[in-house]
Order: structure tokens, then sequence, then C-alpha cells
């Protein structure tokens, strides 16, 4: 996931600061997911990753394929990139955004789990650092963290919500959905690329959930789109809109049309396709 466009609503971490962590666990979920649970003491942990749930997301330091070694950048949320690119190129980790899944308590440890999509290029070949590392990591694998924040805004008690996102953002909509309180009302529209990709939403919020299951082929975020032009969009909706970037920026346009705010609009682009394969 590679945040490139967001809306300004976000909420940043109070503190935060670069923690290494270990792969407690890794196994493939479906056909399109990789499920990657790192984790560490947690009171050394406590200053630096709070769980805050919904779409909590983090920088992720991973090495580099054939990397044996590797260093991280030390202290806190400022600066960290310019920390990064000091490091000595042969022991520079890469990093990518990922969203947080899940946080529990293990013990004295604090489990996370990092859900990678694995897509495959038109030869067959796993496309992407993050999900090829996320292939081969193994229980004490070292990884690096530094937490992010937040983008989503629970909606005012009483304001439907409308969710609509592809498989890269299924993960952090878990992670929302979970986060809802009671007495909400909640559209979740879904499209993947594999039907096994799909899983259930945990939430004590009132769902209605609309999967779809993208044709071999088609664009990202096509169904999805199709699907958006069917719901009926109120101007007290409050919407969170994830995924590829030109679906997500046609889904913003859709909603806008319609009449809603924009400030009503939670977004983010996590990845983009190639300029033939994007919305016309």
């Amino acid at each position: 996931m590679t945040v490139s466009l967001a809306s300004d609503r976000a909420v940043k971490p109070v503190r935060a600061g670069v923690v290494e962590l270990r792969v407690i666990a890794a196994r493939r979920i479906s056909e399109g997911f990789v499920r990657v649970t790192v984790g560490g003491d947690r009171d050394r942990l406590r200053d630096a990753l709070t769980p805050i749930g919904h779409d909590q997301w983090a920088r992720l330091f991973f090495p580099a394929a054939g990397q044996r070694q590797f260093e991280l950048p030390a202290a806190g949320l400022e600066g960290w990139y310019q920390r990064l690119a000091a490091i000595p190129e042969a022991v520079r980790p890469q990093v990518r955004n990922y969203t947080i899944r899940e946080t529990r308590d293990a013990g004295d440890e604090l489990h996370l789990d990092v859900d990678f999509v694995v897509h495959r290029s038109a030869a067959g070949l796993v496309e992407g650092e993050a999900a090829s590392w996320a292939l081969r990591a193994r229980p004490g694998d070292r990884v690096g963290m530094l937490d992010q924040g937040r983008i989503f805004s629970p909606p005012e008690l009483g304001r439907p919500l409308l969710i609509v996102t592809d498989e890269s953002g299924l993960p952090g909509v878990e992670g929302v959905v979970r986060s809802l309180e009671p007495g909400v009302s909640a559209t979740v529209v879904v499209e993947i690329a594999h039907a096994e990709d799909r899983r259930p939403l945990t939430s004590e919020a009132a769902l209605e959930e609309r999967w779809h299951v993208r044709a071999l082929g088609a664009v990202v975020g096509a169904a999805a789109l199709r699907d958006l032009r069917r719901v009926d969009v109120s101007t007290d909706v409050s919407a969170y809109v994830v995924g590829e970037a030109s679906f997500v920026l046609e889904a913003r346009r859709m909603l806008i049309a319609a009449g809603l705010p924009k400030a009503a609009i939670d977004f983010c682009s996590y990845w983009r396709r190639e300029p033939a394969q994007r919305h016309r």
C-alpha cells in the first residue's frame, strides 16, 4: 500500500518512533492475500506504537531480496526519511506504507496483523517488493515499523456511512467497521480479484455488504463504480473511499456530483495502475 493522495482530516499519532519487530507468523490466507503477523514486547512499544483501531497505518521497513542485514532509521516521526536516506545503500531497508489490519495483546507482547495483496503480472510474476517479501517472510525475521495514525474520520452518530474499496483497502476497511459504534449504519461496497478473497466483516454497526468479484482482465474498480452508481447517496452521508488511485478519484468525483460535500469524503489512494489500465 503506497499512500499517494489522501483527504486532509487524517489523525497523526501524538508520539511515534521507528520500532523493531519480528515476524511471528506468515501465511497465505487466500489467492490474493498473504497475512504477516509481527510483534514485540508491549511495554517497549508503548511510547512508539499506540493501537488506535480504524485504518491505522504505518511505514513498514523490510529487507530487499537477498539483503542479509539492514539498519533501521533511528528516533521519531520527524525526519525519518532523511535518516533512512543516510543509511548506506547496502544495509538500507525497503519501506512501504501498510494498514494495520488488527492489533491484539498476546501475553507480554503486542501482535499486529498486516495483509499484503498479491498482484501478478501478465506473465504470472508477483508484482511489488512488499508482496514478494511477505511471501518469503519467516518467523523470527526482523522488520521495522513507524506509526502514521489513521485516515478515517468516524461519522457523527446518526449519520450514515458509505465505504467503497478495492482489495487493497479491504484490510483497512475491516479495521474501520470493527471500530464503528453500535447504531451506525454503513453500506460497504467491496471489489475483490478472487471470490475466495471475500471475508467476514465483524462490526457492531448495521452493515449492508455489497461484494463484487472483478472479471478477468477488467479494470480495477470498474465493478465497484458500477454499483456505486446504483447506491442512493443522500447529502447527509459520510463516505470513505480507498484503493487504486484512478478508481478512488472517479468514485470521489461521482460522490461530489451526487451532491456530497467534499468535507464529508475521506479518501486515500493506495496504489496506481499503469495509464493504459486506468478509468476513462
